[in-house]
């Protein structure tokens, strides 16, 4: 998951947006809503037992273990996130929890996964941080590494409301402006098929997704 209040950047890192170091911080602070949102992301995706989910953007790794409780002991979930830090306490997590899980350090635009290898790609308030030319780099490596009738399911801000507005005097201004309507181009244009957005039971959160041809 990637912010902009920390300026730096591993080596070798494409991304241009910032990525965040302090996980620990983040949890404490958002922790709490996004494990109350898994159940609706879960459903939304519907992942299916012996499938290979991949989780980009992944933080700390609450989203990923819920898809795993999901998938029971059939099917595999990978988290893939920029920050070492966010991996770290994933990995830690993950642990604590008895599961084995594949957390690794990656970039959305350049997935470490081979063409067509993965049922099912989701992200969850993610793709919002990159800047625009990465986020259609990011659909196209979804798509890339998707099997024929593969799923995307992206969950992100829906469309700016006054209270956002307001909200983004005091945040991140770009985030706050955030509308995920706007992905369903940005997956059209990557090759997707059979999109559709709409509104979560969650304030503020809505989602897109999409199909790769069979």
């Amino acid at each position: 998951m990637t912010d902009n209040i920390d300026n730096k950047t591993s080596p070798g890192h494409e991304t241009e947006g910032h990525v965040i170091h302090w996980a620990g911080i983040y949890d404490a602070l958002f922790g709490w809503y996004l494990v109350r949102t898994h159940d609706t992301v879960v459903k939304l995706a519907a992942p299916v037992p012996g499938e290979e989910v991949l989780d980009v953007g992944c933080g700390t790794g609450s989203l990923t273990l819920a898809v795993k409780a999901a998938l029971g002991d059939g099917g595999n979930v990978h988290g893939l996130d920029a920050s070492p830090e966010m991996i770290a306490r994933a990995q830690r997590k993950a642990k604590k929890a008895g599961l084995e899980l594949d957390f690794q350090v990656g970039l959305a635009e350049k997935l470490p996964f081979a063409d067509r290898t993965l049922d099912l790609v989701m992200s969850q308030l993610a793709i919002h941080h990159l800047p625009g030319d990465l986020k259609l780099r990011a659909f196209k490596e979804m798509f890339r590494v998707l099997k024929p009738g593969g799923r995307c399911v992206i969950i992100d801000f829906e469309p700016p409301t006054p209270w956002r507005t307001l909200t983004g005097l005091f945040h991140d201004h770009e985030m706050m402006q955030t509308d995920v309507r706007q992905y369903a181009t940005l997956m059209e244009d990557a090759g997707f098929r059979e999109i559709e957005a709409g509104k979560t039971r969650h304030r503020m959160l809505a989602f897109v997704r999409g199909r790769v041809a069979a």
